[in-house]
């Protein structure tokens, strides 16, 4: 236990700023819905469905930035900058490409997002918010590859600050856009998006700056020049690909499950998919600190052995599932209290407000495992193990979560407690084997590494 909490404070140190920014980069797209909230259920609704229609293409490209944290965080911890440079640029460009030919697809598919099923009024909401999205995703991604890239280097706080910085802006831009404030046109549920697309480009323009002129990038940005220019490195293309496929995967297969569960409460009813999205958020939010830590796992765990330090690496895993079990019980609890309150924050609608309250029962009763497959995940990509937890990600999510879910809320009528339950079964069968996945994984790869202290 003493090995453990010696990792408690380094874990914390890089977990509070990442968390931070992990919820400030999540309060974008719940800005947007609180400040289109009291414009009524419909538009609400509508962005509701734009964002999980469209949410899944930008977070399967993040799997591609993100990838370049545990390559590059093992490269940092052996002192090789030249292979961090390396990774971050085939982060780059990989992430990068994926993601303008993703928005293409997007683009051309947001004229039809009637064959979601949604009502027509629904769907009319929904089409401008859902562009503007789109587009800003090519800003969300290039952020993101700085973003993953300082981590790596374990400077969490860089990316922490700009996105609070930025969250602030969109709640003023959403002000002047969603109703017309100083002079603008009054946009309605489209001005939040485009407000989301204006603050994401300026946050690359902040990224750039810190890059190019603060000192704790100059050892970076000398390597990153004495990489051969123009001559592409197969091996860090190669890895980052078979990586960030591999990510991008269990993160599509995570949302895509979320996603096809708020479709579905689509059939039902406007106050089902608003008050879906009300609970949603809420408990994005709350995931988003698990995330944190999660991420922080990833990077300490990297960085740990690229040291050489194995069982401090399986310490700090340790520790961060501590971490994360006595957070999402304190959030399990105060969902529960305060479910009723929570609500009016979003919206005034009686009906919705109702709904939510019931909803976030469940999201109460599933946040321990929400916490526990994020981090045991994060665990497992510090160790570079990617393939089988893919595996693991398709039967808990495809396998499980889906056809729960209908079945649950269609077929035994349960309507969206039903929904609500799916997520809760998939999420109990990721996070078990996760943890199990774990497990083999530290102890074999300790036996290789003769358990090296």
């Amino acid at each position: 236990m003493v090995e453990i909490k010696k990792h408690i404070m380094p874990l914390t140190r890089l977990a509070v700023p990442v968390a931070t920014s992990q919820v400030t980069d999540m309060l974008v797209s719940t800005v947007d819905v609180l400040m289109v909230g009291p414009l009524g259920a419909v538009p609400l609704a509508g962005v509701q469905i734009a964002v999980a229609a469209s949410l899944i293409a930008m977070l399967f490209s993040i799997g591609f930035s993100a990838a370049i944290t545990p390559l590059a965080g093992e490269a940092f911890g052996r002192r090789d900058m030249q292979g961090v440079a390396r990774y971050a640029r085939s982060g780059f460009l990989v992430s990068l490409v994926v993601t303008v030919l993703l928005c293409g697809i997007l683009l051309l598919f947001s004229s039809r997002l009637d064959l979601l099923g949604s009502p027509p009024d629904v769907t009319a909401q929904a089409i401008p918010f859902f562009r503007w999205i789109v587009m800003s995703f090519v800003f969300r991604i290039l952020f993101g590859a700085f973003k993953q890239t300082a981590e790596a280097m374990a400077n969490t706080r860089v990316a922490m600050v700009i996105n609070i910085g930025i969250n602030v802006l969109n709640v003023f831009l959403c002000w002047v856009f969603v109703y017309g404030n100083l002079g603008m046109p009054q946009m309605g549920a489209e001005g939040a998006g485009f407000a989301t697309f204006l603050a994401r480009g300026l946050a690359v323009i902040a990224a750039w700056i810190v890059y190019a002129r603060s000192e704790f990038f100059a050892e970076f940005r000398k390597a990153l020049a004495g990489l051969e220019k123009g001559r592409v490195n197969m091996q860090a293309h190669k890895q980052i690909l078979h990586d960030g496929a591999g990510i991008g995967m269990q993160i599509l297969m995570e949302v895509m499950a979320f996603a096809l569960g708020a479709i579905m409460l689509g059939w039902i009813g406007a106050i089902a998919v608003a008050a879906h999205g009300v609970a949603i958020n809420v408990a994005s939010v709350t995931f988003m600190v698990a995330l944190g830590i999660g991420s922080a796992a990833t990077i300490r765990v990297s960085n740990l052995r690229g040291e050489q330090r194995h069982a401090d690496a399986r310490n700090a895993a340790n520790a961060s599932l501590v971490m994360v079990i006595v957070y999402m019980l304190t959030m399990c609890i105060g969902y529960l209290t305060l479910r009723f309150w929570i609500p009016t924050l979003y919206v005034k609608d009686p009906a919705v407000i109702e709904l939510a309250a019931q909803l976030l029962l469940f999201a109460g009763a599933f946040t321990l495992f929400d916490g526990l497959q994020v981090v045991g995940l994060g665990i497992l990509r510090g160790y570079n193990d990617v393939k089988i937890p893919t595996v693991i990600a398709m039967v808990s999510y495809l396998g499980i979560t889906i056809p729960a879910s209908y079945v649950c809320a269609f077929v035994l009528g349960m309507g969206p407690a039903g929904i609500w339950t799916g997520y809760l079964a998939g999420l109990i069968a990721a996070s078990a084997g996760y943890l199990f996945r774990y497990r083999h994984v530290v102890y074999s790869r300790q036996q290789i590494a003769g358990a090296n202290p």
